[in-house]
């Protein structure tokens, strides 16, 4: 009898399971993608060259590469950079155009550079991609790539605001920090007078600073980071430009780290906060940050959000480990059936790297692209 009880307990378990795993999901033959990356010119210390390049693949094998663009990343007659892939967060629209981190603009179809200025990217809206300019000497505007005419200028209205909500500033000349809002009307509304500290992190890059940040969750209310003077703490905190302020969690023991702090949607959707001791999850209702283990990265792929000392980070698709490597973690690329990283080889301290190692589920094995000047993984490519 207990037998069979044991027996029916266990076919339970096993219909569960297997009515709640994910169908596995493979490629449909033939199907084409293609990966873009950016690499340094071998001779890059002395020409300030780089090069954006286009890897295609068919039925999970590279099949051949073509350079897209090559351009310098300073320039005479430029202030400060001139195009950038390795400052800030490149991402891609319309599977065409490359928006880098610093606000230039590649149509990878036309193999043209479209915009070099740097900006704040805003938003992508139908034909036009929006940016924001805030500099000491040229001021505060917005400025809109247009796709159809390709043509690139500065909205004269100084009413124009797409966004729909007011400029958000951090003052840095008082001790603890304060948060304000300016709108249009020339109005001022200090929100938070003690914002803590900040992150006192080194500039990554020339001009890139990111010791404050800052992430609205609509028109009318963000999240940001408190730092105490330690450095070893962070208290999250929500705001409203009505003023109100909700504490949403704590984080302790924070390392020191050569990396800065910032939010950022996951794939899924979810708000997640990455920091020296790791990425959280945040839960607005709950208001919880939670430590996530694995972190979602698109498409059915997650990646281990901590290194391992033995063997870096766990991949998986699914619920299948599909392989062990030293890699990063923020620059990690998927599209359907495929996953690019960032492999690193890790002795000590110090942290070379391999190249980028790519995984499949048509061959459901790893390859990788010798790739020894390594600037970004950009975006993998629909064709």
């Amino acid at each position: 009898m207990r037998f069979l009880k044991f027996s029916l307990l266990i076919f339970i378990v096993i219909f569960f399971v297997a009515f709640h795993m994910p169908l596995k999901k493979s490629l449909p033959a033939g199907k084409k993608v293609s990966l873009l990356i950016a690499e340094y010119d071998d001779n890059a210390a002395a020409n300030n060259m780089q090069h954006l390049v286009n890897y295609h693949f068919l039925d999970g094998a590279m099949v051949s590469k073509e350079t897209v663009i090559s351009l310098p990343t300073k320039k005479a007659g430029v202030s400060g950079n001139y195009v950038r892939f390795d400052l800030g967060k490149n991402r891609i629209y319309r599977n065409r155009y490359v928006i880098t981190g610093i606000g230039n603009v590649i149509d990878i179809k036309t193999k043209k550079l479209l915009v070099f200025e740097r900006g704040e990217y805003v938003a992508c809206r139908g034909d036009s991609i929006v940016f924001r300019t805030n500099d000491i000497f040229k001021g505060k505007y917005f400025s809109v790539l247009d796709l159809k005419t390709e043509k690139f200028e500065k909205v004269q209205n100084p009413n124009y605001n797409p966004i729909q909500r007011p400029d958000i500033e951090v003052d840095e000349t008082t001790k603890p920090f304060s948060i304000s809002a300016y709108y249009v009307t020339g109005k001022q509304d200090i929100l938070v007078k003690d914002a803590g500290l900040g992150e006192a992190q080194p500039l990554l890059g020339d001009d890139v600073k990111r010791k404050f940040p800052i992430f609205w969750l609509d028109n009318s209310s963000f999240l940001y980071a408190n730092f105490p003077k330690n450095q070893q703490s962070a208290i999250i905190y929500k705001v409203n430009i009505n003023k109100t302020v909700e504490k949403l969690g704590e984080i302790t023991e924070i390392p020191a780290t050569a990396e800065s702090t910032f939010f950022e949607l996951s794939s899924e959707g979810g708000i997640v906060y990455s920091c020296g001791k790791g990425r959280f999850a945040i839960d607005l209702k709950k208001k919880t940050t939670t430590k996530l283990l694995f972190q979602p990265i698109g498409n059915s792929f997650f990646i281990e959000s901590d290194e391992n000392p033995k063997y870096g980070r766990s991949i998986m698709f699914e619920i299948d480990n599909v392989g062990k490597k030293w890699c990063r973690l923020d620059n990690a690329k998927t599209t359907s059936g495929y996953a690019a990283v960032q492999a690193e080889i890790v002795m000590g301290e110090d942290r070379y790297p391999q190249g980028v190692a790519i995984w499949n589920t048509t061959t459901k094995k790893w390859t990788t692209l010798d790739i020894t000047n390594l600037s970004d993984i950009v975006s993998w490519v629909e064709e």
